[in-house]
């Protein structure tokens, strides 16, 4: 090994006496530089190949329109006209007063059936609960099919369902509202009266996908005047020290009516109220991050885990609607008119989904509108699956996978 080294660094020490004789003096400095700026050429080349190509790709997805689209798939289906559908899993769930189905890319998964006049269906990950309004019993699902049964105290107003099944139901009696939370097996873990003239009349209340929190809007009267407050409950062990559970309570809004509350992830919620939006964080505490005031009459809200949007009157006769979307920071990402109102609503990624039964439009945040049709028959539903360009078209006799072209 040493031998064999030392051959290596006679001939390397040749070949360097020979490259300074052919560069005496200052040209060997003058070669490096020349070299070394060749070099640097060639990377700042490359690097600006790939900011230009990077950027392309980026500006034609923002600012790309599509006229029409490609069916990918398709699965039979048999539904009547009040059939609704609702995202679940990498799929669909279909439900209607007559049962709830839990449907796949490649058919029925599992099919359930009931009677119920005024289906209310809420879905949280693996969980479904479904309910019938003024009925006092709550269904829990998972992709597996039924979970179990729960019986409610009073007639259900609302209910909502946890990542683990933990279901919460706004109830109603003669004399009172009352908000109750059960474990999937029907325990009833929390249980909470409210009168008009003591807390308040609940407008509507949310819990966290983990469970742990709850937020709830209330009508107060005091002293013959309305007003409304906002108030969080930790059921957390960081929760258990707190009077009654209560994380925060906020009445800012005053005579303000506040009809929306809803956790958008386990420590953030928004509420919205008629001319104003609130952005709450909530830890052992809770409190106002952001609040937005709306100077138009609000006709729909529509919301994601990172976006908050409107549907507002627009004074102008041409354009009668406009959208105004915001982040969670209050910062305002879309302002755009619109000629006219959809049924339904919906955040598709960085875009607007609106849709009826015969309609649809999808417009980015940049005003661009990426995609309208009329189409042939009626519309059920429609689904993003990707955010982009993939959508979920639902049919009375078959359900479509299809991308836009």
């Amino acid at each position: 090994m040493k031998i064999g080294s030392g051959i290596v660094a006679r001939i390397n020490s040749s070949k360097v006496r020979n490259f300074k004789k052919s560069f005496p003096g200052s040209q060997i400095w003058d070669f490096i530089k020349a070299h070394t700026n060749r070099v640097t050429v060639r990377i700042g080349l490359g690097i600006i190949i790939v900011v230009i190509v990077v950027l392309s790709i980026y500006l034609y997805k923002r600012y790309n329109s599509y006229d029409d689209y490609k069916v990918l798939n398709y699965i039979k289906v048999d539904s009547s006209s009040n059939s609704k559908y609702l995202s679940y899993q990498d799929f669909v769930i279909k439900y209607s007063g007559d049962g709830i189905s839990y449907i796949d890319d490649e058919g029925t998964v599992w099919d359930e059936s009931y009677q119920m006049k005024t289906p209310i269906v809420d879905i949280c990950e693996d969980y479904i609960a479904v309910a019938d309004k003024n009925s006092n019993d709550i269904y829990i699902y998972n992709e597996d099919g039924k979970q179990g049964k729960i019986t409610t105290s009073f007639p259900i107003i609302k209910v909502e369902v946890a990542n683990q099944g933990v279901v919460a139901a706004l109830l109603e009696d003669k004399n009172a509202n009352h908000i109750e939370v059960f474990d999937k097996e029907g325990n009833k873990l929390v249980s909470h009266k409210t009168l008009l003239d003591e807390n308040g009349y609940p407008l509507d209340f949310s819990i966290s996908d983990d469970g742990e929190k709850m937020a709830v809007s209330y009508i107060t009267i005091h002293n013959g005047a309305m007003g409304n407050r906002i108030v969080f409950y930790n059921f957390s062990n960081s929760g258990k020290n707190s009077a009654n559970k209560i994380a925060g309570e906020h009445t800012q809004y005053k005579e303000t009516i506040v009809p929306i509350v809803k956790f958008l992830s386990d420590n953030e919620a928004i509420a919205v109220g008629e001319n104003i939006f609130s952005v709450y964080k909530i830890g052992k505490q809770s409190e106002l991050d952001e609040e937005v005031e709306i100077k138009d009459e609000i006709h729909k809200v529509f919301y994601s885990e990172k976006y908050l949007g409107f549907i507002l009157e627009n004074h102008n006769s041409k354009y009668p609607y406009r959208i105004e979307v915001y982040d969670l920071s209050g910062k305002r990402k879309m302002k755009t008119e619109i000629k006219m109102e959809y049924d339904n609503v919906d955040f598709s990624g960085d875009n607007v989904l609106m849709y009826d039964d015969m309609n649809c439009q999808i417009i980015s945040f940049e005003g661009v509108e990426k995609f309208k049709t009329i189409f042939k028959g009626e519309i059920n539903g429609i689904i993003p699956v990707d955010g982009s360009r993939t959508f979920l078209f639902m049919t009375r006799s078959k359900i479509q996978k299809v991308k836009l072209k």
